[in-house]
């Protein structure tokens, strides 16, 4: 059905796959769409009484003899601009009735898109990058909402009119179709390369772009964490590279347009000296009057634009189908993508067990070597480590992203009640209500309030100028970090979890607010499970439990008194944390 891109890129849909979802989603407007296209088959059929009108006009001249100008001439006169204004009108109608369907199709397209990517598994997403996720949901949304309204009618009234060309070609003469028929093999062959060659090239290039927004859009999420670590050089270097992989591919989309357009001037050339050629013969031979030659050569000249114009739309409908294939691979893969459910009980026990759990990204790089730990039911349990010593990837084992290479983590809590929190605190563009509630679409605002005053943040809130329903996010009141923190861990009381995860979920907090969030940081684990990745050692102080890491093994365990007096790693690291804060 789809296939997944080599740098582990969200899945693109085949065509079949594309064709048969487009399909099921035209349910209920099928109808409209027939409408739509006898609209368009009207305004083609009126657009080409020009030409025929036209060499009508002139066997009229010819006739006339200089013996005055006859009654027929009026009216074949008159019909010129009133076919055009009805052509117009007509195409004004089908434009519009079909913007209208394209447009609610691609509004739920994005809709179908969006919640999707939203189900998807995190491991998945955190694979794939968050430049993969939001180039699909921006570019490839905007190429398909830009593409469809406006090449659906043009490509229409193309195919249209080549078929009513060639039905007016025959009625003039059969020779002129005869003439006009030999130039669709070369168009055929055209169409052939093009369609064997361009869909990779097209498919190519917005994979090339989503590399590039993956790299972009990391590096300047993560600008702190580049420059704190001197990687700007190495961000650099790979958004270079993933930028000129997508000029080569945009170059070689250009190169495969441009030899397209070469063969159909070449083509349109030679079928015109074909049908005007043919003309000439039956006029000499008595066959053809003036008018009739006058009238084939501008129906021919007539299906020239739409030809060429399928060609040049085929190179748009590429590029749309292209998008539409990644979005359709994510949404087709909705309800289908859940992983192996985690391993859970019911029976009495620590809420989690972890034993004998190793864990490798790849084979031959180790995470983690041979953990065995517990947070007993109600209890805290911090996990302390420098950076790179795999708590993070514990965590994400425990919360459920990953699943263990070997060892077994048992759960005796509902995974649907397993919330995480990480340090990347992001606010939605919305009210304070709105981002509140994604936790609890139906909480009120006396359980909001509530939760708040759970975690101390309630200020927050009555300092706001419109309280919960003050806009924040892009475009609204700037928050600062500590306040988006602040919230998401009010967001995370209000979801009432079984069990908590804040993977260094305070990290970004600035010296003053370090109190304040450690004092909320309590409020909301206190009577639940928890697991925090400790940023600072005043977290993992109050905790019921630590684990300490290293290099990915589990080194000590103990509470923080019995650490600090059995002078290990947790003793040195304490010590190094207390000097710093002096």
């Amino acid at each position: 059905m789809s296939e997944q891109d080599t740098r582990g890129m969200l899945p693109v849909a085949d065509g079949r796959t594309v064709a048969a979802r487009v399909w099921r989603m035209l349910a209920g407007r099928r109808l409209a769409l027939c409408g739509i296209v006898v609209l368009f088959l009207l305004e083609a059929g009126l657009a080409l009484v020009f030409p025929l009108v036209i060499g009508s006009l002139v066997d009229t001249v010819r006739a006339a003899d200089g013996s005055g100008v006859p009654a027929s001439f009026w009216w074949q006169v008159a019909l010129l601009p009133a076919t055009a204004v009805a052509a117009g009108l007509l195409a004004w109608m089908a434009t519009r009735a079909l913007a209208r369907l394209a447009e609610t199709v691609v509004a739920e397209l994005r809709e179908g898109y969006v919640a999707a990517a939203l189900d998807l598994p995190r491991a998945t997403i955190e694979t794939a990058g968050t430049g993969d996720v939001v180039t699909r949901a921006s570019d490839d949304i905007a190429q398909i909402s830009g593409t469809l309204p406006d090449v659906l009618p043009r490509l229409s009234v193309a195919a249209l009119t080549m078929v009513l060309v060639a039905g007016g070609l025959a009625a003039l003469n059969p020779w002129f179709l005869a003439g006009y028929a030999l130039t669709i093999p070369l168009y055929g062959l055209t169409v052939r390369w093009y369609l064997r060659t361009a869909p990779g090239v097209y498919v190519a290039e917005r994979t090339a772009e989503s590399a590039r927004g993956h790299d972009i859009l990391g590096t300047l999420t993560q600008l702190p964490t580049v420059t704190a670590h001197r990687l700007e050089h190495r961000q650099l270097e790979r958004i270079k590279v993933t930028s000129w992989q997508t000029v080569r591919w945009a170059m070689r989309t250009r190169i495969v347009q441009n030899r397209m357009y070469g063969h159909l001037n070449v083509t349109e050339l030679l079928g015109l000296l074909l049908v005007l050629g043919i003309g000439v013969w039956l006029a000499l031979l008595g066959e053809a009057s003036a008018g009739q030659v006058t009238a084939a050569v501008l129906l021919f000249l007539r299906t020239v634009a739409p030809i060429a114009e399928l060609l040049f739309l085929m190179d748009e409908l590429q590029s749309a189908l292209a998008s539409l294939g990644r979005i359709i691979g994510v949404t087709a893969t909705r309800g289908a993508t859940a992983t192996d459910a985690p391993d859970t009980r019911s029976d009495a026990g620590p809420a989690v067990e972890v034993a004998g759990v190793h864990f490798a990204y790849r084979p031959d790089r180790p995470v983690l070597t041979a953990i065995d730990t517990r947070i007993d039911d109600r209890s805290v349990l911090a996990v302390v480590g420098a950076t790179g010593s795999g708590k993070s990837t514990l965590a994400s084992l425990i919360a459920g992203v990953y699943r263990p290479t070997t060892g077994d983590i048992v759960r005796r809590v509902d995974p649907q009640r397993i919330v995480t929190v990480t340090q990347e605190t992001h606010v939605f563009a919305g009210t304070v209500r709105d981002n509140l509630t994604l936790a609890a679409p139906g909480a009120t605002d006396e359980q909001i309030t509530t939760a708040l005053k759970q975690v101390g943040a309630e200020h927050i809130v009555e300092l706001l100028p419109d309280g919960l329903d003050t806009e924040v996010g892009d475009g609204g009141h700037a928050v600062t970090a500590a306040q988006a923190q602040h919230l998401a861990l009010a967001r995370l009381a209000l979801a009432d979890p079984a069990l908590v995860i804040l993977d260094e979920a305070t990290a970004e907090a600035d010296t003053a607010d370090t109190a304040v969030l450690d004092r909320a940081t309590t409020a909301v684990t206190s009577g639940r499970s928890a697991l925090v990745i400790a940023h600072r050692l005043s977290q993992a102080r109050t905790a019921d439990r630590i684990v300490v890491l290293q290099d990915g093994r589990l080194v000590e365990t103990g509470t923080h008194d019995d650490l600090i007096a059995a002078g290990g790693r947790y003793a040195d690291l304490w010590t190094a944390w207390e000097t710093g804060r002096r």
